[in-house]
């Protein structure tokens, strides 16, 4: 396995590197200002590359439209079984039965 130590570095870099060294030496300030600058672009491209978030009031009614969609199913199943329960209680026999009743009580 190799180390820092067995890596060698070409001529060319080590001359940019003491060079930009050089610079920060000379120049603090300047170089930190241009450090939080590359900083600044580095954010602003990583936040232009993020699909953008969705807000608060669109995941809420998102939620809701869920919630009701749900609801709405439901209801449509208890309507469902409730006519079907109507239909098995024969209704219509037994209002024939009542007619039939009411109209011997008045003849």
């Amino acid at each position: 396995m190799k180390t820092a130590s067995d890596v060698r570095i070409p001529a060319s870099v080590s001359q940019t590197i003491a060079q930009i060294e050089g610079c920060v030496r000379k120049n603090p300030a300047g170089a930190m200002l241009m450090a939080a600058g590359v900083g600044v672009v580095a954010m602003l491209l990583a936040r232009a590359l993020q699909p953008p978030p969705r807000n608060r009031a669109q995941r809420l009614l998102e939620e809701i439209h869920e919630r009701l969609n749900h609801l709405v199913e439901e209801g449509g199943h208890a309507v469902a079984r409730g006519v079907e329960s109507v239909e098995d209680l024969h209704l219509e026999r037994k209002l024939d039965k009542i007619a039939r009743s009411l109209k011997n009580l008045f003849h």
